[in-house]
C-alpha cells in the first residue's frame, strides 16, 4: 500500500512538471480559413492589408503585391523572417513575377519599424504569426490558381504550421525554418519555451560584440527581446507535437536546410521531416552546397555575405520541382 502510494505521489508530481515546464499553451483563437475566390477581391485584401496603419513602419518595409493585374495559374506567398521585414524578400518576389507568378509579402506584426530595437516586439505571439500566415494563404487562394507558400526562418515555421492546417495549400516550401535552434537542445525546448515565457524580458544582440555597429541590412533589427523569441519557440513545439501525430495537410513541402547556418539545429529539422514521413506526408529535403559556407539568412540582398545569384535559382527550382512553370510576361501593379 504504501508503495502504491509513492507510486501515485511520484506520478502526480511528474505530471505536475510536465504541466509546469514541458507543455505549452494551445493557440488562441485562430480565424477559421476564409479562401478569397476571385482575384479582385484578393487584390482589395492584400492592398488593404498592406496599407494598415502601425505607427513607425518604415515605408520600404510594407507588405508587396506583385500582379499580373488577373488571376494567374500560381501564386506565392513569402513569409519574412524574424527581425526583419518583407524588404527582405522583394528581389526574390521580382523573381517569381518574372516567370509568371503573381506574389504577396506580408508583414508580420512590430517588424519594420524604424526604430532598430523596438520594445513593441516583445508583443509578438504565436497566434499573430498564425493569424498573418492565414490571412496571407486566403488572399492567395484568389491570386492563383495554385499556391505556393515560402517562408524564411520564422516565415519557414509559420509556413511549417501553415501546411498542417490548410488543405488548400499546393506547396509549402520551408528555407531554413525555425523548428530547432543550434542554442537550443531540440528536446528539451519545450522547457526553453516556458523558461522564455517567464524569464525577465531581456534584449539580446544578434552581434553582442558590435552591438547597433555590426554589418548588416538597415531594415533589420540589432536584435530582439527574449519575449519575442519566445512566440517563435512556442509555435516550434507547438508544430513539433502535430508532426509526431499526424501528416501535414498542404499536398507537398519542401524543406531547405543550410549546412553553415549558424542559428538553425539542422538535425532537428530532420527529425520533424522524420516524423511528417512516418505519416506518409510528401516532402523532399534539399540541403545547400557546404562549399558556399552561407548565413542563416541566405534570401536579403543587403546581408553582406549573400549569394543570391546562387541561391534564388536553386530555391526557385526547388519550389516547383517536378511542375512546370511557363514566364509569359506582363506588367505588374
Amino acid at each position: 500500500m504504501r508503495r502504491a502510494t509513492w507510486f501515485l505521489a511520484g506520478a502526480a508530481a511528474s505530471y505536475a512538471i510536465y504541466r509546469t515546464l514541458w507543455r505549452q499553451p494551445p493557440l488562441g483563437v485562430i480565424p477559421q480559413a476564409r479562401p478569397i475566390q476571385t482575384y479582385a477581391e484578393a487584390e482589395s485584401a492584400a492592398n488593404a492589408l498592406i496599407a494598415a496603419y502601425e505607427p513607425g513602419v518604415r515605408p520600404d518595409c510594407t507588405g508587396k503585391l506583385l500582379t499580373h493585374g488577373r488571376q494567374t495559374d500560381r501564386a506565392i506567398v513569402l513569409l519574412h523572417g524574424f527581425t526583419n521585414c518583407p524588404r527582405q524578400f522583394y528581389a526574390l518576389a521580382e523573381r517569381y513575377f518574372e516567370r509568371g507568378y503573381n506574389v504577396f509579402v506580408p508583414r508580420f506584426p512590430y517588424h519594420g519599424l524604424y526604430h532598430r530595437a523596438p520594445k513593441e516586439l516583445s508583443n509578438l505571439t504565436s497566434e499573430d504569426l498564425v493569424r498573418t500566415g492565414m490571412t496571407a494563404v486566403d488572399i492567395g487562394r484568389g491570386l492563383g490558381r495554385h499556391l505556393t507558400v515560402m517562408g524564411l526562418s520564422m516565415g519557414g515555421l509559420t509556413a511549417a504550421w501553415l501546411a498542417h492546417h490548410r488543405a488548400d495549400i499546393d506547396r509549402s516550401v520551408l528555407v531554413a525554418p525555425a523548428l530547432a535552434f543550434q542554442s537550443i537542445p531540440f528536446p528539451l525546448m519545450p522547457a526553453y519555451a516556458t523558461f522564455a515565457r517567464v524569464t525577465p524580458n531581456r534584449f539580446y544582440w544578434w552581434d553582442p560584440e558590435r552591438k547597433g555597429s555590426a554589418p548588416g541590412p538597415e531594415h533589420g533589427y540589432y536584435g530582439f527581446h527574449v519575449r519575442a523569441f519566445h512566440a517563435l519557440l512556442r509555435l516550434a513545439v507547438l508544430v513539433g507535437q502535430e508532426a509526431a501525430t499526424s501528416a501535414p495537410m498542404a499536398r507537398s513541402l519542401v524543406v531547405v536546410v543550410n549546412p553553415t547556418d549558424e542559428s538553425i539545429d539542422n538535425d532537428g529539422v530532420r527529425a520533424i521531416v522524420r516524423r511528417w514521413r512516418r505519416h506518409g506526408a510528401n516532402v523532399l529535403l534539399y540541403e545547400i552546397p557546404a562549399a558556399w559556407s552561407l548565413t542563416h539568412d541566405l534570401i536579403d540582398p543587403a546581408q553582406p555575405t549573400q549569394q543570391i545569384d546562387r541561391v534564388y535559382p536553386l530555391l526557385i527550382k526547388w519550389s516547383e520541382y517536378p511542375y512546370h512553370v511557363a514566364t509569359p510576361s506582363s506588367d505588374h501593379t
